[in-house]
């Protein structure tokens, strides 16, 4: 759990900083395309989790009247800046929210999963307080695109937050939904520019390895009972 207690501090530090990268020609990119991508995967109401909401960026743009969103993070300085959205917040970890069983219709994590030092127990654990038909997306750098090398190259140098990062491919994270018993259900990619030049067009594209980001959306895999 050190490593888990590293990287919480590290985003501690960078909540009073942290929104400023969305409001760069590579983050207002970033953002419109990663939100046009969780509104198409994303039911239009009910009631859900932002796992790893940092300071609740995108649930601010996903609430609405008929879609609450509650945001789940462990770091208090990102909570702090949540709770100035008006958003609801939770102070816990990924992997140790303490929801009761089956009473959430959906939940999304946005580049949150690289982070995490034990992402099986995290997508088991969001699994539990899912209903039987509830959505879970997650949104993840392609570690094969564009995108993936830019962020390994800053993790090379050093970059405080990406040099705690695990970058995933497709085929990484469809072994990982297998294993935590999800079956996915729709794909998506997005960041179709390249981060030098991000642009103004926001597209979303079938899976392929020059989307800089990949959605999945997924449901919990169904228990059978046995017979007799």
């Amino acid at each position: 759990m050190k490593r888990g207690r590293e990287i919480i501090e590290v985003f501690e530090k960078s909540a009073p900083s942290y929104d400023g990268w969305y409001r760069k020609p590579i983050g207002v990119y970033a953002f419109r395309s990663e939100v046009k991508g969780l509104r198409d995967l994303l039911p239009s109401s009910g009631l859900g989790l932002d796992v790893g909401a940092g300071t609740g960026i995108f649930a601010q743009q996903l609430s609405t009247d008929e879609r609450k969103i509650v945001c789940i993070e462990p770091s208090l300085g990102m909570l702090k800046e949540a709770k100035k959205r008006n958003l609801q917040v939770i102070a816990a970890t990924a992997e140790t929210f303490p929801l009761r069983p089956m009473i959430i219709d959906f939940a999304y994590m946005v580049t949150v999963i690289e982070f995490l030092p034990e992402p099986l127990k995290a997508l088991r654990a969001i699994g539990e307080s899912l209903k039987e038909d509830a959505t879970l997306v997650i949104l993840f750098i392609n570690k094969e695109s564009s995108w993936g090398e830019h962020y390994s190259k800053l993790a090379e140098k050093g970059d405080p937050i990406f040099s705690h990062a695990r970058l995933y491919t497709l085929g990484d994270m469809c072994s990982l939904f297998e294993r935590a018993c999800y079956d996915p259900q729709e794909y998506l990619g997005t960041l179709t520019a390249s981060p030098d030049e991000p642009g103004e067009e926001v597209k979303l594209v079938p899976i392929s390895s020059g989307a800089g980001v990949i959605l999945i959306k997924a449901r919990k895999k169904r228990i059978r009972n046995p017979i007799g």
